[in-house]
């Protein structure tokens, strides 16, 4: 009597036809790696480098345009408080006149 049959998975394959399938991407994706390693020239390298300072710096210009916005808003939110705590100030003093009983 055989082999016993494996149920497949919720993608229709067996674990073990899984299990394949990844070793073998798995192989694959190591060799792409050391292929792009050895294909890349030293100008390359280089470019690639020069690509990734230029995005650092933009990254840390994003960064501190992102600061500046952050405590020109802070400073908006205390501007904002000490004027609406005068204004209340202000309204509440006439209100209370008008609201006094006689």
């Amino acid at each position: 009597m055989g082999e016993q049959s494996i149920p497949p998975n919720e993608n229709g394959f067996s674990e073990e036809q899984h299990n394949n399938d990844n070793m073998e991407t798995n192989s694959e994706e190591e060799s792409n790696d050391d292929t792009f390693e050895e294909d890349m020239t030293t100008e390359e390298f280089e470019q690639l480098d020069n690509q990734l300072d230029a995005l650092n710096s933009a990254l840390d210009d994003i960064e501190q345009k992102n600061d500046n916005i952050h405590a020109q808003l802070l400073q908006l939110l205390h501007a904002n408080r000490e004027i609406r705590q005068q204004l209340q100030e202000t309204n509440l003093i006439p209100k209370a006149n008008v609201n006094v009983p006689k």
